[in-house]
């Protein structure tokens, strides 16, 4: 290894001192192609590995949670240990689940980052204490700077609402009503930035529903009145299937609606009731922490040489629906 992959000394190894080329493939060829050699110390090691989301257990953070359990499955006679909380949103919850995998001697933690400002002074002290932080799904770039900082697992949030411009302006949109349902929540602010990039300001309606998944006839109520007032919107988007499936139903005749995130949508898509979901395949957003964990503590390997490992967005479309449909079914996608 060259002098510039180490740091001056080795117990101040920073996670992007040392690169595995080739990111995340390079990392499944090491798992899967040589494990005597990326586990070899592994049985003798008992590695805790925390995973703390803002998330509920709803149709989304449920898949996520499928893939964090089967990396655990899979790792467990390697001595890996897997502790989750899923904190609703709540800040404090999250900020003491933490907490709680500090105090645990958790060697990696990965999280979750809706609200920097909020885990800030958490992850400062895991990181001081040389606790390998991974962050998922959302906080791209809120924690590059902390010493112990590994990667970002998850999508591009503005590229991501690019996508899903594009299909709407594809299909003919004029004005599209975007609900964001976790007002603090950085990245849905990005997703309907990217959105607003394509279809331009005047073809993009926010409306921002504080805890609209915890009242689902209030937000019924507030997007039918939207499109009451304003005769101009013809396209619908939730960044939850959660919000997005329910409020069909409240839709005018003819617009054309779409989600972020699979969930149930699938057999919306596959009945014409939405015309496409952007998939982020949260399943790896679970599975995938849990492995470079290992792969970390265990050998040294690092992912994504300083870049994000994307699991997104992809574009599921009527096209596609079938193909990813038995998979929905079992809860993997």
């Amino acid at each position: 290894m060259s002098n510039e992959l180490l740091d001056e000394e080795l117990g101040q190894l920073t996670r992007r001192g040392l690169f595995l080329t080739g990111g995340a493939a390079a990392a499944g060829l090491t798992m899967l192609g040589s494990p005597a050699a990326a586990f070899a110390a592994s049985n003798a090691t008992k590695i805790k590995v925390a995973v703390v989301t803002h998330g509920d257990t709803g149709s989304f953070w449920s898949v996520f949670k499928k893939g964090v359990d089967q990396a655990a499955k899979d790792l467990k006679s390697r001595g890996v240990s897997v502790t989750q909380v899923y904190a609703n949103n709540d800040v404090s919850k999250q900020v003491a689940g933490i907490n709680a995998a500090i105090a645990a001697g958790s060697k990696v933690i990965a999280t979750s980052v809706p609200d920097a400002s909020a885990l800030k002074d958490p992850l400062r002290k895991a990181s001081s204490k040389g606790i390998e932080i991974i962050t998922v799904n959302s906080g791209l770039g809120a924690f590059d700077s902390l010493r112990t900082y590994e990667v970002h697992v998850g999508q591009t949030e503005t590229i991501a609402g690019k996508g899903a411009g594009k299909q709407f302006k594809k299909a003919g949109a004029k004005k599209v009503l975007i609900v964001i349902h976790e007002a603090s929540n950085s990245g849905l602010q990005q997703r309907a930035a990217g959105v607003k990039s394509v279809l331009g300001s005047g073809g993009v309606k926010v409306l921002t529903i504080p805890n609209a998944k915890s009242d689902i006839p209030g937000t019924k109520a507030k997007v039918k009145a939207a499109f009451n007032a304003d005769k101009k919107l013809n396209g619908f988007l939730g960044l939850d299937p959660d919000v997005t499936i329910p409020c069909l139903s409240v839709l005018p005749k003819g617009t054309k609606a779409g989600t972020f995130d699979v969930g149930g949508a699938i057999k919306q898509i596959q009945a014409g009731k939405m015309l496409f979901a952007i998939d982020q395949q949260q399943y790896l957003q679970g599975y995938l922490p849990v492995v470079f964990a290992v792969l970390y503590v265990t050998n040294l390997n690092t992912v994504g040489n300083g870049q994000p490992v994307l699991t997104g967005p992809g574009i599921i479309n009527k096209a596609k629906a079938a193909k990813v449909a038995a998979l929905a079914a079992k809860g993997t996608r």
